[in-house]
């Protein structure tokens, strides 16, 4: 069993909702994360990102999110505080809070947390993230590795 994973989510082409890229490549960069930690930029895997999640014991989900506070601000949230909208109109539009439903019913994983950033208005087709989510990447980075490194 993996000691941990982290899977950064999103849409790097949609502006904000490409968060976890972001995150995703500060953590690479830097080398932030010890070897025995998968790091995974699952992109807009959906669904299919469940088998990444297979045999680790703690996973860390990383993703841009709307939970009602100033954007830009940073959460660290149990799988439980999100919840689908139920609106999906097909399996494309599953986002991370299908993730983790799928997750609770087929998933191993002893710990699951997410890290995630107020995300307001999304821009399609640009890979810049606003000025509150580019400032939010280095907190979001080091509370990551605050999870998974002993």
């Amino acid at each position: 069993m993996a000691a941990a994973c982290v899977l950064c989510l999103g849409n790097r082409w949609h502006g904000d909702d490409g968060f976890g890229h972001h995150v995703f490549q500060r953590l690479h960069v830097l080398h932030a994360l010890p070897p025995s930690v998968t790091l995974v930029d699952a992109g807009v895997a959906g669904l299919n990102a469940l088998g990444w999640l297979d045999g680790c014991a703690k996973a860390v989900l990383v993703d841009g999110v709307r939970v009602g506070a100033r954007v830009g601000t940073v959460h660290r949230l149990d799988a439980s505080e999100l919840e689908s909208s139920g609106d999906e109109l097909s399996l494309h539009e599953l986002g991370l809070a299908s993730l983790l439903a799928a997750h609770a019913a087929v998933g191993d994983v002893a710990e699951l947390v997410v890290i995630g950033a107020e995300v307001g208005p999304v821009r399609a087709f640009t890979d810049v993230l606003s000025p509150p989510l580019r400032a939010a990447v280095p907190t979001a980075a080091a509370m990551v590795a605050g999870e998974v490194v002993t």
